[in-house]
Protein backbone atom coordinates (compact mmCIF):
# COMPACT_ATOMS: atom_id res chain seq x y z
CA UNK A 1 0.00 0.00 0.00
CA UNK A 2 1.53 3.45 -0.81
CA UNK A 3 2.18 5.29 2.28
CA UNK A 4 2.30 8.59 0.52
CA UNK A 5 -1.44 8.21 0.54
CA UNK A 6 -2.27 8.14 3.62
CA UNK A 7 -0.22 11.24 4.32
CA UNK A 8 -1.94 13.43 2.16
CA UNK A 9 -4.60 12.55 4.04
CA UNK A 10 -3.57 13.04 6.94
CA UNK A 11 -2.30 16.28 5.88
CA UNK A 12 -5.32 17.44 4.01
CA UNK A 13 -7.84 16.38 7.21
CA UNK A 14 -4.90 18.63 9.15
CA UNK A 15 -5.75 21.56 7.18
CA UNK A 16 -9.23 21.13 7.40
CA UNK A 17 -9.30 20.93 11.33
CA UNK A 18 -7.22 23.67 11.53
CA UNK A 19 -9.81 25.54 9.24
CA UNK A 20 -12.87 24.20 11.46
CA UNK A 21 -11.70 25.78 14.52
CA UNK A 22 -14.22 27.21 16.44
CA UNK A 23 -13.47 30.72 17.65
CA UNK A 24 -16.28 32.02 19.95
CA UNK A 25 -14.60 31.03 23.76
CA UNK A 26 -16.37 28.09 25.42
CA UNK A 27 -19.20 28.41 22.61
CA UNK A 28 -20.98 24.87 24.02
CA UNK A 29 -20.76 26.58 27.68
CA UNK A 30 -19.70 23.27 28.95
CA UNK A 31 -16.70 24.85 30.90
CA UNK A 32 -17.39 26.68 34.28
CA UNK A 33 -15.74 27.62 37.59
CA UNK A 34 -18.84 26.97 40.32
CA UNK A 35 -21.97 25.19 39.36
CA UNK A 36 -25.27 27.20 39.24
CA UNK A 37 -27.67 27.19 42.26
CA UNK A 38 -30.57 29.74 40.58
CA UNK A 39 -31.96 31.64 38.01
CA UNK A 40 -29.69 35.14 37.35
CA UNK A 41 -31.05 37.95 39.61
CA UNK A 42 -30.23 41.79 40.01
CA UNK A 43 -26.54 41.47 41.80
CA UNK A 44 -26.07 37.85 41.49
CA UNK A 45 -25.31 37.02 37.61
CA UNK A 46 -25.31 33.27 38.09
CA UNK A 47 -24.93 33.42 34.00
CA UNK A 48 -20.60 34.24 34.97
CA UNK A 49 -20.37 31.10 36.81
CA UNK A 50 -20.06 30.22 33.10
CA UNK A 51 -16.59 30.89 31.76
CA UNK A 52 -16.47 33.55 29.39
CA UNK A 53 -20.09 34.58 29.25
CA UNK A 54 -21.70 37.53 30.49
CA UNK A 55 -25.02 39.77 30.36
CA UNK A 56 -24.53 43.15 28.81
CA UNK A 57 -27.60 44.75 30.41
CA UNK A 58 -29.21 45.15 33.15
CA UNK A 59 -31.65 41.82 32.66
CA UNK A 60 -30.15 38.47 33.90
CA UNK A 61 -29.47 35.94 31.65
CA UNK A 62 -29.06 32.19 33.08
CA UNK A 63 -27.31 28.92 32.85
CA UNK A 64 -27.68 25.40 33.16
CA UNK A 65 -25.48 22.59 34.33
CA UNK A 66 -26.16 18.70 34.73
CA UNK A 67 -24.33 19.44 37.93
CA UNK A 68 -27.26 21.44 39.45
CA UNK A 69 -29.78 19.61 41.29
CA UNK A 70 -32.20 23.33 41.38
CA UNK A 71 -34.30 25.07 39.47
CA UNK A 72 -31.09 25.65 36.92
CA UNK A 73 -30.80 21.86 36.42
CA UNK A 74 -30.40 19.50 33.33
CA UNK A 75 -32.77 17.95 32.07
CA UNK A 76 -35.41 19.10 34.20
CA UNK A 77 -35.38 22.69 35.67
CA UNK A 78 -37.95 25.79 36.35
CA UNK A 79 -38.99 26.37 32.71
CA UNK A 80 -39.20 23.09 31.67
CA UNK A 81 -37.66 19.30 30.74
CA UNK A 82 -34.91 20.26 28.13
CA UNK A 83 -31.64 18.20 27.12
CA UNK A 84 -28.66 19.99 25.77
CA UNK A 85 -27.92 19.99 21.89
CA UNK A 86 -24.38 18.66 22.94
CA UNK A 87 -22.59 17.90 26.00
CA UNK A 88 -23.85 19.09 29.60
CA UNK A 89 -24.90 22.77 29.75
CA UNK A 90 -26.86 25.72 27.79
CA UNK A 91 -27.85 28.97 28.59
CA UNK A 92 -31.11 30.89 28.86
CA UNK A 93 -32.98 34.24 27.90
CA UNK A 94 -36.30 35.16 29.01
CA UNK A 95 -38.46 37.87 27.48
CA UNK A 96 -41.19 39.54 29.33
CA UNK A 97 -43.48 43.02 28.32
CA UNK A 98 -45.76 44.34 31.19
CA UNK A 99 -47.96 47.20 30.27
CA UNK A 100 -48.58 50.46 32.08
CA UNK A 101 -50.33 50.99 34.66
CA UNK A 102 -49.30 47.31 35.52
CA UNK A 103 -45.45 48.60 35.25
CA UNK A 104 -43.79 51.45 33.94
CA UNK A 105 -40.80 49.13 32.53
CA UNK A 106 -42.44 47.62 29.50
CA UNK A 107 -39.97 45.20 27.97
CA UNK A 108 -37.05 42.97 29.54
CA UNK A 109 -35.09 41.34 27.02
CA UNK A 110 -32.09 39.53 28.04
CA UNK A 111 -28.89 38.98 26.22
CA UNK A 112 -25.83 36.40 25.76
CA UNK A 113 -21.93 37.82 25.47
CA UNK A 114 -19.15 35.95 24.88
CA UNK A 115 -15.75 36.94 23.96
CA UNK A 116 -14.20 35.69 20.31
CA UNK A 117 -10.83 33.83 20.36
CA UNK A 118 -8.55 35.46 17.81
CA UNK A 119 -10.04 39.38 16.51
CA UNK A 120 -12.04 38.75 13.06
CA UNK A 121 -9.79 39.45 9.83
CA UNK A 122 -10.89 42.27 7.54
CA UNK A 123 -12.17 40.56 4.48
CA UNK A 124 -12.51 37.23 5.64
CA UNK A 125 -16.04 35.07 5.51
CA UNK A 126 -17.23 33.71 8.44
CA UNK A 127 -20.00 31.03 9.56
CA UNK A 128 -21.82 31.42 12.49
CA UNK A 129 -24.20 28.71 14.06
CA UNK A 130 -25.87 27.80 16.79
CA UNK A 131 -28.64 26.01 18.47
CA UNK A 132 -32.04 27.43 20.10
CA UNK A 133 -35.36 25.94 21.46
CA UNK A 134 -38.58 27.44 23.17
CA UNK A 135 -39.30 26.00 26.56
CA UNK A 136 -42.56 24.14 27.86
CA UNK A 137 -43.30 25.73 30.35
CA UNK A 138 -45.30 29.01 30.56
CA UNK A 139 -44.61 31.03 27.34
CA UNK A 140 -47.30 33.13 25.80
CA UNK A 141 -45.37 33.57 22.08
CA UNK A 142 -42.44 32.74 19.60
CA UNK A 143 -40.20 34.71 18.12
CA UNK A 144 -38.22 35.09 15.13
CA UNK A 145 -35.57 37.59 14.82
CA UNK A 146 -32.76 35.80 16.92
CA UNK A 147 -29.25 37.25 15.99
CA UNK A 148 -25.74 37.12 16.48
CA UNK A 149 -23.70 40.37 16.68
CA UNK A 150 -20.00 40.52 16.38
CA UNK A 151 -18.16 43.97 17.15
CA UNK A 152 -14.87 44.85 18.32
CA UNK A 153 -15.96 46.37 21.64
CA UNK A 154 -18.37 44.83 24.22
CA UNK A 155 -21.71 46.58 23.98
CA UNK A 156 -23.64 47.18 26.88
CA UNK A 157 -27.04 48.94 28.44
CA UNK A 158 -27.48 50.00 31.86
CA UNK A 159 -31.51 48.68 31.53
CA UNK A 160 -32.96 45.83 30.30
CA UNK A 161 -34.79 46.69 27.59
CA UNK A 162 -33.37 45.48 23.52
CA UNK A 163 -30.39 46.83 21.95
CA UNK A 164 -31.63 49.74 19.46
CA UNK A 165 -28.88 50.84 16.93
CA UNK A 166 -27.02 47.46 17.10
CA UNK A 167 -27.32 45.14 13.31
CA UNK A 168 -26.65 41.94 14.04
CA UNK A 169 -24.19 40.20 11.12
CA UNK A 170 -26.23 36.74 11.85
CA UNK A 171 -30.04 37.17 12.33
CA UNK A 172 -32.88 34.40 11.62
CA UNK A 173 -35.66 35.18 8.96
CA UNK A 174 -38.47 37.56 10.67
CA UNK A 175 -40.58 34.98 8.78
CA UNK A 176 -39.24 32.07 10.87
CA UNK A 177 -40.81 32.00 14.24
CA UNK A 178 -38.95 29.90 16.60
CA UNK A 179 -42.15 28.06 17.88
CA UNK A 180 -39.89 24.44 18.69
CA UNK A 181 -39.87 22.85 22.23
CA UNK A 182 -38.86 19.91 21.44
CA UNK A 183 -35.90 19.42 19.05
CA UNK A 184 -33.20 22.11 18.60
CA UNK A 185 -33.55 24.60 16.14
CA UNK A 186 -30.30 25.54 13.66
CA UNK A 187 -29.59 29.73 13.37
CA UNK A 188 -27.13 30.13 11.13
CA UNK A 189 -25.12 32.26 8.34
CA UNK A 190 -22.22 33.91 6.50
CA UNK A 191 -20.77 37.03 6.70
CA UNK A 192 -18.09 39.17 5.96
CA UNK A 193 -16.14 40.89 9.08
CA UNK A 194 -14.70 44.53 8.76
CA UNK A 195 -11.48 42.92 10.97
CA UNK A 196 -11.20 43.12 14.53
CA UNK A 197 -14.29 42.24 15.76
CA UNK A 198 -13.51 40.37 19.36
CA UNK A 199 -16.98 40.09 20.96
CA UNK A 200 -20.35 38.25 19.98
CA UNK A 201 -23.83 39.22 21.51
CA UNK A 202 -26.85 36.55 21.04
CA UNK A 203 -30.32 37.29 21.23
CA UNK A 204 -33.59 38.95 20.10
CA UNK A 205 -33.36 41.91 17.69
CA UNK A 206 -36.80 42.67 17.53
CA UNK A 207 -38.55 45.41 16.98
CA UNK A 208 -41.18 46.29 19.63
CA UNK A 209 -42.56 48.87 18.11
CA UNK A 210 -45.01 46.65 16.29
CA UNK A 211 -46.11 43.46 18.03
CA UNK A 212 -46.25 41.38 14.33
CA UNK A 213 -42.99 41.06 14.82
CA UNK A 214 -44.43 38.32 17.71
CA UNK A 215 -46.10 35.15 16.58
CA UNK A 216 -49.00 34.59 18.83
CA UNK A 217 -50.30 30.92 20.27
CA UNK A 218 -53.59 30.03 19.79
CA UNK A 219 -54.24 29.90 23.58
CA UNK A 220 -55.97 33.32 25.22
CA UNK A 221 -53.10 36.24 25.12
CA UNK A 222 -52.88 39.16 27.49
CA UNK A 223 -51.79 42.01 25.77
CA UNK A 224 -51.04 43.44 29.15
CA UNK A 225 -48.49 40.72 29.94
CA UNK A 226 -46.88 38.25 28.24
CA UNK A 227 -43.79 36.16 28.53
CA UNK A 228 -41.44 34.11 26.52
CA UNK A 229 -38.40 32.28 27.05
CA UNK A 230 -35.17 30.38 24.81
CA UNK A 231 -32.59 28.00 25.58
CA UNK A 232 -29.04 28.19 24.02
CA UNK A 233 -26.52 26.04 22.87
CA UNK A 234 -23.83 24.86 20.09
CA UNK A 235 -22.52 28.36 19.51
CA UNK A 236 -20.03 28.01 16.92
CA UNK A 237 -18.03 30.70 14.28
CA UNK A 238 -15.55 29.49 11.65
CA UNK A 239 -13.60 31.16 8.82
CA UNK A 240 -14.63 30.02 5.64
CA UNK A 241 -12.12 31.59 3.32
CA UNK A 242 -10.74 34.76 1.95
CA UNK A 243 -12.66 37.22 -0.14
CA UNK A 244 -11.29 38.78 -2.80
CA UNK A 245 -11.92 41.91 -1.66
CA UNK A 246 -10.26 44.26 -4.40
CA UNK A 247 -10.40 45.98 -7.87
CA UNK A 248 -8.83 44.12 -10.60
CA UNK A 249 -8.08 47.02 -12.30
CA UNK A 250 -4.86 49.59 -11.19
CA UNK A 251 -3.63 52.64 -12.39
CA UNK A 252 0.05 52.95 -11.01
CA UNK A 253 0.22 57.06 -12.83
CA UNK A 254 1.10 58.86 -10.03
CA UNK A 255 -2.16 60.81 -9.55
CA UNK A 256 -2.75 59.51 -6.11
CA UNK A 257 -5.68 57.38 -7.16
CA UNK A 258 -5.91 54.00 -7.27
CA UNK A 259 -1.77 53.57 -8.04
CA UNK A 260 -1.23 50.64 -5.74
CA UNK A 261 -2.84 46.50 -6.07
CA UNK A 262 -3.20 45.49 -2.53
CA UNK A 263 -5.34 42.97 -1.11
CA UNK A 264 -7.36 43.82 2.19
CA UNK A 265 -7.30 41.57 5.08
CA UNK A 266 -3.26 40.15 4.25
CA UNK A 267 -1.52 38.99 6.85
CA UNK A 268 2.04 39.16 7.90
CA UNK A 269 2.73 35.60 6.69
CA UNK A 270 1.56 35.80 3.44
CA UNK A 271 2.65 37.45 0.24
CA UNK A 272 1.31 37.95 -3.13
CA UNK A 273 3.61 37.12 -5.87
CA UNK A 274 2.74 38.48 -9.67
CA UNK A 275 3.12 36.91 -12.82
CA UNK A 276 2.92 38.60 -16.34
CA UNK A 277 0.78 36.68 -19.05
CA UNK A 278 3.50 34.28 -20.05
CA UNK A 279 3.82 32.94 -16.37
CA UNK A 280 7.16 35.32 -15.20
CA UNK A 281 7.50 36.17 -11.93
CA UNK A 282 7.96 40.52 -12.20
CA UNK A 283 6.78 41.45 -8.44
CA UNK A 284 5.59 40.18 -5.00
CA UNK A 285 4.88 42.09 -1.64
CA UNK A 286 3.58 40.88 1.67
CA UNK A 287 1.39 41.48 4.18
CA UNK A 288 4.01 43.71 5.84
CA UNK A 289 3.90 46.09 2.32
CA UNK A 290 1.48 48.58 1.22
CA UNK A 291 0.93 46.65 -2.14
CA UNK A 292 2.50 46.62 -6.07
CA UNK A 293 3.01 50.08 -7.19
CA UNK A 294 3.70 48.37 -11.41
CA UNK A 295 7.16 48.14 -11.27
CA UNK A 296 9.00 44.88 -11.25
CA UNK A 297 11.12 43.86 -8.77
CA UNK A 298 14.42 45.61 -10.13
CA UNK A 299 12.13 48.88 -9.96
CA UNK A 300 11.41 49.21 -13.92
CA UNK A 301 8.04 49.88 -15.14
CA UNK A 302 5.72 47.06 -16.21
CA UNK A 303 3.49 47.34 -19.52
CA UNK A 304 0.22 47.66 -19.86
CA UNK A 305 -2.07 44.34 -19.45
CA UNK A 306 -3.14 41.67 -17.69
CA UNK A 307 -1.33 40.31 -14.81
CA UNK A 308 -1.25 37.25 -12.39
CA UNK A 309 -1.60 36.78 -8.98
CA UNK A 310 -0.94 34.46 -6.41
CA UNK A 311 -1.41 34.61 -2.05
CA UNK A 312 0.36 32.67 -0.54
CA UNK A 313 1.77 31.72 3.12
CA UNK A 314 4.76 30.19 4.40
CA UNK A 315 5.36 26.38 3.22
CA UNK A 316 1.70 26.12 2.20
CA UNK A 317 -0.14 26.14 -1.12
CA UNK A 318 -1.87 29.34 -2.40
CA UNK A 319 -5.38 30.17 -0.73
CA UNK A 320 -6.46 32.48 -3.26
CA UNK A 321 -5.97 33.36 -6.97
CA UNK A 322 -7.22 36.10 -9.36
CA UNK A 323 -6.21 38.76 -12.12
CA UNK A 324 -4.86 41.88 -11.88
CA UNK A 325 -5.26 44.40 -15.25
CA UNK A 326 -2.67 47.57 -15.37
CA UNK A 327 -3.55 51.04 -16.77
CA UNK A 328 -1.37 53.39 -17.53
Amino acid sequence: MNKSFYILLFILASAFTKAQTNLVYNGDFEMYDTCPVIVSQPGDPQLETCLGWKSPTEATSDYYNVCATSIVGVPANGFGYQYPYSGNAYCGIFIEYVAPPYSTYGYWFEYLQGGITNPLKSGYEYEFSCRVVMCDLGVDYALSKFGAAFTSNAISKTDGKPFSGVTPQILNSAANYLTDTLDWMEIKGKFIAQGGEQYITLGFFSDTMNLDTLKMPALAFDPNHFITYYFVDACRLVETGKIQNTSNVFTPNGDGQNDLFSIVGLQKDEKVVVFNRWGIKVAEFSGENIGWDGRTTSGERCSEGVYYYLVKKHKEESSQKGFIQLVR
